[in-house]
C-alpha cells in the first residue's frame, strides 16, 4: 500500500492536514477535513460527548450536536493542557480518560480520514508544535512527548515535530524571489511564536534547515486572550462584577473569583457546582445587581458560555474590519446589545500588544538584535489592525508580508513532511 507524507497542525482553536507535495517546487496540498465547517479545511478542535449515546464527535458535528442539545461534555482548547502536570486523567461518561487519549482520539479521526480520502496510509508525520510550550523545561518536554504518544495512540508513525513560525516560514519562502532575513510572528488562539531565519531561493529545499533559524521565542498571548478582553471590560458588570450582597453583617462584594470565571468560558462549568450555586442564589437574594446575579447563574445553569463567546469572537471580527462592532446576546432571559468601538477594543488590548512588543525583542536580542529584511505574519490574530499596525509601526509597512493567515503552518508543515530528512529539533 502507497504511504502519505503528511503535516498536521494541531491548533489551540483549528487543526489542518497538508499533504506532502507531489514534487519539489510544488505546492503541499491542504486537505478538506470537516466538510460541515465554514471552511472545510480547518477542523474544529473540539471534542464532543453526549449524554445520550456512546458516540464521540469533532469539529462542526461536534459543534452542531452541542448547541442542539445542551448537555453533554464539551472539551475545546485541550492543547492548552499538554504542558501541565496537574492534567492526568478525567472522568467522561464514568470512564477515565487521559489527555493523551482525548488528543488521539480527534488525531485518530484525521487519520481514518486521510487515509481513506487518499487510498493510502501515512507513513511519515511532521507535527507542529509552539516555539515554547511552556517557559519550563520540564513542561515543554511533557507536552511535546504528550502529543508524540497521542499520536502514536491514534496510529500514527513516530511523529516529528517542526515549531509552528519555522513552517510557516518554510511556506512564505516559495514567495521569495532572493534570499532574506525574515521575522516570522505566528498568533494562534492560545500562544503567539516568533522565529528569525534566513529564508529564500538558495535555501529552500535543503533537507535540514536548523542553521538557517536564529532565534525563536513564545508569548501566552493569543486570539482567546483578545476574546477575553472584550468579556473583561464590556461584560463583566452585565453579570454582577462589582455588585453587593448582603453578609452576615455588612454588605459585601461578589468574589471576583467568581465573575472572572467568564473571562474562561470553559471554566463557567465550575460554577454549576452545587455549594456554587447555593452560594449564588443566597447573593441573588439581597443583591444590588439582581438582574446580573441572575444572567450570571443563568449563563452557567443552562451552560451558555460557548455561546456567549461565539457572539464576542464574531465580534472581535467584525472590528478588523470595520470601526465598531455589536455584542449581540439573547438567551435565556440574557439579554445583552453591547456596542465596541475599535478604539475602545484597542485600549482594551494594549497590555496584550505590549506583551508582544517584548517577545519581538527577545527573539531578536536572542539573535544579537539584527534588523529583518521582511516580517511574516500569520495567524487569526495578525488580522486584528492594532497588531498589524505594532509591526507596520516598528519595521515599516514595506516590510510586512501576509499570506493565508489560516493554512500557512501547516502547509509549511506538509512541505517539511516531503523532504529527505526530518526537521527534529526545529
Amino acid at each position: 500500500m502507497a504511504e502519505l507524507s503528511v503535516g498536521i497542525d494541531f491548533g489551540t482553536s483549528n487543526t489542518a492536514v497538508a499533504l506532502a507535495p507531489p514534487s519539489h517546487g510544488a505546492k503541499s496540498q491542504v486537505v478538506e477535513i470537516d466538510p460541515g465547517a465554514e471552511d472545510a479545511r480547518l477542523l474544529r478542535s473540539v471534542l464532543f460527548f453526549p449524554d445520550d449515546s456512546p458516540d464521540l464527535l469533532f469539529g462542526a458535528p461536534a459543534i452542531s450536536r452541542y448547541l442542539a442539545e445542551g448537555g453533554g461534555r464539551l472539551l475545546l482548547s485541550i492543547k492548552t493542557f499538554l504542558p501541565s502536570p496537574l492534567f492526568k486523567r478525567t472522568q467522561i461518561r464514568r470512564e477515565s480518560w487521559s489527555l493523551e487519549a482525548l488528543v488521539g482520539s480527534l488525531l485518530a479521526h484525521l487519520r481514518q480520514r486521510i487515509e481513506q480520502r487518499a487510498g493510502a496510509r501515512v507513513g511519515r508525520l511532521v507535527l507542529g508544535r509552539p516555539a515554547l510550550f511552556s517557559l519550563d523545561p520540564a513542561a515543554d518536554a511533557l507536552a511535546q512527548g504528550r502529543l508524540a504518544r497521542a499520536a502514536l495512540e491514534a496510529g500514527f508513525p513516530e511523529p516529528e515535530f517542526a515549531i509552528e513560525p519555522f513552517a510557516a516560514a518554510i511556506d512564505f519562502e516559495a514567495t521569495l524571489s532572493r534570499d532574506s532575513l525574515v521575522l516570522v510572528a505566528d498568533f494562534g488562539a492560545g500562544t503567539s511564536d516568533f522565529t528569525l531565519m534566513r529564508l529564500g531561493p538558495g535555501r529552500r529545499g535543503a533537507p535540514d534547515r536548523r542553521q538557517d533559524v536564529l532565534a525563536s521565542y513564545g508569548v501566552y498571548v493569543g486570539g482567546d486572550r483578545f476574546d477575553s478582553a472584550i468579556v473583561e471590560h464590556r461584560l463583566l458588570p452585565l453579570f454582577g462584577e462589582g455588585s453587593t450582597y448582603m453578609g452576615l453583617t455588612t454588605r459585601q462584594k461578589i468574589p471576583a473569583w467568581i465573575t472572572r470565571k467568564l473571562l474562561a468560558w470553559h471554566e463557567l462549568s465550575l460554577l454549576r457546582e452545587r455549594s456554587t450555586m447555593a452560594f449564588l442564589q443566597r447573593v441573588l437574594e439581597s443583591s444590588d445587581a439582581e438582574a446580573a446575579v441572575q444572567s450570571l447563574m443563568t449563563l452557567a445553569s443552562e451552560n451558555l458560555g460557548f455561546h456567549l463567546y461565539r457572539t464576542v469572537e464574531a465580534a472581535k471580527r467584525q472590528l478588523s474590519a470595520e470601526p465598531e462592532a455589536t455584542v449581540s446576546f439573547h438567551q435565556a432571559g440574557i439579554e445583552i446589545e453591547e456596542t465596541i468601538t475599535s478604539a475602545q477594543f484597542d485600549a482594551w488590548t494594549a497590555p496584550l500588544r505590549q506583551q508582544l512588543s517584548t517577545a519581538v525583542d527577545e527573539v531578536l536580542a536572542r539573535a544579537g538584535g539584527p534588523t529583518p529584511d521582511a516580517v511574516f505574519l500569520t495567524g487569526g490574530t495578525s488580522r486584528v489592525p492594532s497588531v498589524r499596525k505594532l509591526f507596520a509601526d516598528r519595521f515599516g509597512e514595506a516590510r510586512i508580508c501576509e499570506t493565508d493567515a489560516l493554512t500557512s503552518v501547516v502547509a509549511g508543515l506538509g512541505r517539511i513532511a516531503g523532504l529527505a530528512a526530518g526537521p527534529t529539533g526545529l
